[in-house]
C-alpha cells in the first residue's frame, strides 16, 4: 500500500531539491501532492493544509497526514529520514 506524501514548497532551491529527493525515494504506489507558493490557484488550499498540519515554515513534508518536523529534515540526511518513515 502506498503512502500519501504532501510537499509544501516556497519556491527556493532547497524546496526543489527536497521535492526531487522525496520523489526519488517514493514508492511507485505513493501519491505525491505538491503545494507551491508560486501557484496562486492553490495558495488557499496550501495555507489550509499547512495550518491543519501545524506547519509553520517551508519547505515541509507530510507523510500520511503527519508532518515531518524541520528538525528531522535538518538533521542532515533527508533520504534516511524519508526511508525510515516510509517503512513504519
Amino acid at each position: 500500500m502506498g503512502k500519501t506524501i504532501e510537499i509544501f514548497k516556497d519556491g527556493s532551491p532547497q524546496s526543489d531539491a527536497l521535492e526531487a529527493q522525496v520523489r526519488a525515494l517514493a514508492c511507485p504506489r505513493c501519491s505525491i501532492l505538491v503545494y507551491d507558493t508560486g501557484s496562486p490557484d492553490l495558495e488557499a488550499k496550501m495555507q489550509a493544509k499547512a495550518a491543519e498540519y501545524g506547519i509553520e515554515s517551508l519547505p515541509a513534508v507530510t507523510l500520511d497526514g503527519k508532518a515531518v518536523t524541520p528538525e528531522q529534515l535538518n538533521k542532515g540526511n533527508v533520504a534516511q529520514v524519508v526511508r525510515s518513515l516510509f517503512h513504519k
